[in-house]
């Protein structure tokens, strides 16, 4: 939880029981999602691991995952967590897939909102999760500054939902 050289003695304990994977997201509790992940601490636990091993820190892109797999080509498993939340076409591209365009998109919002709207109740619990989303995928969208600020500010569904309505139909994706 502290210290990264604590993990060596977790994993003598993993390793005395059977399991079909140990995701390892090498950072301590208080670097929550700051800092780099620690590829040192990573390697050393990779390298005793009984159990097959999945990589979970920073995989945002293309790139971030062929210089992952050129260092540690011996794992073959990783999580892309926010990668996914960054681009959402982001496991078709790493096996060679084209970008999301502007319909996907959109349909990944409107089915990740619809989501929230059944599962969550309140306009406040719901805009929270929007919210973190528009944090990661707003960079896809050329002028999206001026849109990110709206949904920062927007305190009702309906009112974020105009602003959704307005974002799709006024930006258009990087490339």
């Amino acid at each position: 939880m502290e210290d990264a050289s604590e993990f060596m003695a977790l994993m003598n304990i993993y390793n005395k029981y059977p399991a079909e994977e140990l995701i390892i997201h090498p950072r301590v509790q208080k670097d929550f999602y700051k800092n780099t992940p620690d590829l040192q601490a990573f390697a050393r636990a990779a390298d005793i691991s009984r159990i097959p091993v999945c990589y979970n820190g920073d995989i945002f892109s293309v790139e971030d995952y062929e210089r992952f797999t050129e260092r540690f080509p011996g794992t073959d498993r990783v999580m892309t967590g926010r990668g996914v939340l960054k681009d959402p076409s982001l496991a078709r591209k790493l096996r060679g897939g084209r970008g999301a365009d502007k319909e996907e998109l959109r349909r990944f919002h409107d089915i990740l909102y619809a989501g929230y709207c059944e599962e969550m109740s309140g306009d406040r619990t719901i805009l929270y999760k929007m919210k973190e989303l528009w944090t990661y995928l707003a960079p896809l969208f050329s002028d999206s500054k001026k849109y990110a600020k709206k949904i920062k500010k927007a305190e009702k569904c309906i009112v974020y939902e105009q602003i959704i309505e307005d974002f799709f139909a006024e930006t258009e994706v990087q490339p």
